[in-house]
């Protein structure tokens, strides 16, 4: 099943915005065996949109277009389309109603004139409901052809991509017809070549799984992807390999497909009936939004202290006056301090610390641009790794914050050994 997507927006010409939308629903579609073949961009021009959808129409049995829905003057798509399929615009009263009553929500007295736009559906195509925003997106089909009219802003797009596009494609697919699945297995704190290493024999003939390493920020995923095959074939040579990469990436496996380390380290914490809190300088904060990102932290999640300046990691961390002076701080001695402050402030059995330089600036031949102390503390002791990390600011509290989420998970899996 191919799929042509075909992005609109002036914006996204002039670089002003990038085209997030496009490889969100790449890689949603990807999970449902669908392929996207091609990715047109154009801008808010009638006759060059006008072009491009022709073209995605002749070549493709599924378009999906974003962007242009909107009630000002350069949002022409819905009209472009409804010429396209010789379709006249019609107001529908359904929408018209919605759309009254999210400005009413709003605080409006009345709809601005411009959003009745809007409510504008191609005669004869099918609207899919918009809970997060004035636009719906429109089903529109004609001549072999099905058009996906979504907007353009990211989070109304990904939901009526879910909610409209995705279950009508799996529909459409059926469960014997040849498609294109694939899955993610992800590991964290070991490194490309000796994960490579270790899967060697699993990998040695994978025909016709295509096997592909992808490393990033002190991660490693393994993605498997198969074509040709019916979903349910498909999935099930696909589980047999992701189950024997599993096994050989154990202890560094932390999930698979849509699964996140945070996830994965809250689920960990859960089982022990542990809770953890951080201490950061250098990443103010990013560890500890990352370990709450997942939705029910709360129940693993203690809080967290950004102790920038040396005087708040003395007064808020317990950090010895001493052990500032003569280590500075960024230094094991400090981290460790760090770890055992957080823990006791915070009352948590785990604690996790950073401090660094993250430079442009603050660096020295001792201590240079990208010196980073990070640690983990459990019941069972503390570890703490120094990294020397590449890149600029932004990079290396990126890669700090990875490498402390790995650490953490690894104190929190037992030992080969043990298993």
């Amino acid at each position: 099943m191919d799929v042509e997507i075909v992005a609109i927006g002036n914006e996204l010409l002039l670089g002003e915005t990038v085209d997030t939308n496009s490889a969100y629903a790449a890689r949603r579609l990807a999970k449902i065996g669908a392929r996207v073949s091609r990715v047109t961009i154009v801008g808010d021009d009638r006759e060059r949109m006008r072009k491009a959808l022709a073209e995605a129409r002749e070549r493709s049995r599924w378009v999906i277009t974003t962007g242009g829905l909107g009630p000002t003057q350069d949002d022409v798509t819905r009209q472009v389309v409804a010429e396209l399929f010789d379709a006249p615009l019609e107001i529908d009263a359904d929408v018209l109603a919605d759309v009254e009553e999210r400005f009413r929500r709003f605080g409006y007295a009345k709809m601005p004139e411009s959003n009745l736009s809007q409510a504008e559906v191609p005669r004869g195509a099918r609207v899919i409901p918009n809970r997060h925003g004035t636009a719906p997106g429109l089903v529109v089909e004609g001549g072999g052809s099905t058009f996906f009219v979504l907007p353009g802003v990211p989070a109304e797009m990904r939901a009526l991509l879910e909610e409209g596009v995705l279950p009508a494609l799996v529909a459409a697919s059926g469960d014997a017809v040849p498609v294109v699945r694939s899955r993610v297995v992800h590991t964290a704190g070991i490194g490309e070549s000796a994960l490579a290493e270790r899967l060697q024999d699993a990998l040695a003939d994978t025909s016709p799984i295509e096997v592909a390493f992808l490393p990033d920020l002190g991660m490693v995923d393994v993605r498997l992807t198969l074509a040709g095959y019916s979903r349910v074939e498909a999935d099930r040579r696909l589980d047999v390999l992701a189950g024997e990469i599993i096994r050989r990436s154990t202890p560094w496996f932390y999930g698979i497909d849509d699964e996140t380390l945070p996830q994965a380290i809250g689920g960990s914490l859960v089982e022990r009936g542990w809770k953890v809190a951080v201490a950061e300088s250098m990443t103010s904060g990013e560890l500890g939004a990352e370990l709450t990102s997942p939705a029910g932290s709360s129940a693993w999640f203690v809080g967290g202290i950004m102790a920038y300046a040396n005087e708040a990691k003395e007064a808020l961390l317990g950090v010895p006056r001493e052990t500032l002076a003569h280590h500075g701080a960024v230094s094991e001695e400090t981290c460790r301090a760090m770890l055992a402050g957080a823990r006791k402030a915070l009352r948590a059995e785990v604690a996790c610390a950073v401090t660094g330089i993250a430079g442009p600036a603050g660096g020295s031949e001792e201590k240079p641009v990208g010196l980073v102390w990070i640690g983990v503390e459990t019941p069972a002791g503390a570890q703490v790794r120094k990294l020397d990390l590449p890149g600029g600011r932004k990079e290396v509290r990126r890669r700090a914050t990875a490498a402390t989420l790995a650490l953490l998970w690894r104190q929190l899996r037992p030992a080969e050994s043990e298993r």
